[in-house]
C-alpha cells in the first residue's frame, strides 16, 4: 500500500509538474505577447503626444500670426496717418513759400513797372525815388 501511495503521490507530482509546465508556457506566451504590445503602446502614446504637441504648436503659431497681422495693420495705419500729417505740413509749407515767392515777384514787378514808367516819362530815377520816399518820410515825422 505504501508503494501504491508513493506511486500515486509520484503520479500526482508528475501531473502537477506537467500542469505547472503548461501554465508556465501559457504565462510565458502571454508575457511574450505583452512584451510585444509594450513597444506598440509606447509608440502609440508617443505618436499621440506628438499630435497633441503639433496641435498646440499650430495653435500658438496661428495666434502669433494673428498678433503679427494686427501689429502690421496698426503700424500701417499709424504710418499712413503720419504720412498724411507730413503731406499736410508740406502743403502748408509749400503754400507759405509760394506766397513769399508771389510777394517777392509782386514787389519785383512793382519796382520794374515804376522804373519803366520813369523811363517812359523820361524823368530821372532820383526824382521818382524822392516822390516815393516823401510819403514815407512824412509819415515818419508824424
Amino acid at each position: 500500500m505504501e508503494a501504491a501511495i508513493l506511486k500515486a503521490v509520484e503520479e500526482e507530482r508528475r501531473n502537477m509538474e506537467k500542469i505547472h509546465a503548461e501554465e508556465r508556457e501559457i504565462w510565458q506566451a502571454e508575457r511574450t505577447k505583452d512584451n510585444e504590445k509594450i513597444p506598440k503602446a509606447i509608440e502609440d502614446a508617443v505618436q499621440e503626444q506628438r499630435k497633441n504637441s503639433q496641435r498646440v504648436v499650430k495653435a500658438a503659431i496661428m495666434e502669433e500670426q494673428k498678433r503679427s497681422e494686427k501689429a502690421v495693420e496698426e503700424a500701417v495705419k499709424k504710418t499712413r496717418e503720419e504720412l498724411m500729417e507730413y503731406i499736410k505740413e508740406q502743403k502748408r509749407l509749400d503754400q507759405v513759400v509760394r506766397q513769399r515767392s508771389l510777394s517777392s515777384l509782386e514787389l519785383f514787378l512793382s519796382c520794374a513797372q515804376k522804373q519803366l514808367n520813369s523811363l517812359l516819362n523820361e524823368e530821372p530815377v532820383s526824382e521818382v525815388q524822392k516822390r516815393e520816399t516823401e510819403p514815407l518820410t512824412s509819415t515818419d515825422k508824424e
